[in-house]
């Protein structure tokens, strides 16, 4: 009778293995959600591309509209989201933005056929856009950063 007893009170094994699996799907189900959260938050790294830029053989005067450096990449992955790209140039203590838009001291053309990014196989020009930065020969520095990191490529360039 006592045995009886014992064994209605008692949990199956049966019962009791499938509450520790569905506990542990369960368990692992929640860790795979939070994991899967942490590492979406993470912000993208840079790239991996890497550019060459050379003068754009064209005369430099006292304009404000001049031709100055041509842009190609060396290496390219993946296209870059104008969103995410800087690129300055620095001609002594003066900095100056570029911009696809013409809207900066420097404006960006490009030979693609997506706006939006800086294709893999895509080259780029440089020019004034209402600022004078240069005037015959000039060393520029350039500083380019996708997602607020560099991308590596050809620091300065002298124009002529």
């Amino acid at each position: 009778m006592k045995n009886d007893m014992k064994n209605e009170q008692a949990v199956s094994p049966v019962i009791a293995t499938i509450l520790m699996v569905a506990i542990t799907v369960v368990l692992a189900g929640v860790l795979y959600v939070w994991a899967n959260s942490l590492a979406a938050d993470q912000p993208e790294s840079g790239t991996r591309n890497s550019y060459i830029a050379e003068d754009a053989t064209a005369q430099t005067d006292a304009g404000t509209d001049n031709a100055l450096i041509n842009m190609r990449w060396q290496h390219a992955e993946d296209d870059l989201n104008w969103a995410f790209v800087v690129i300055k140039l620095s001609v002594g203590d003066n900095t100056f933005d570029c911009s696809t838009a013409g809207d900066e001291e420097c404006s960006i053309s490009q030979d693609g056929s997506d706006d939006s990014v800086w294709e893999t196989s895509e080259f780029l020009t440089l020019s004034e856009s209402g600022s004078a930065i240069a005037d015959g020969s000039t060393n520029i520095d350039l500083y380019v950063t996708y997602r607020g990191t560099a991308v590596a490529g050809t620091g300065d360039v002298t124009i002529s």
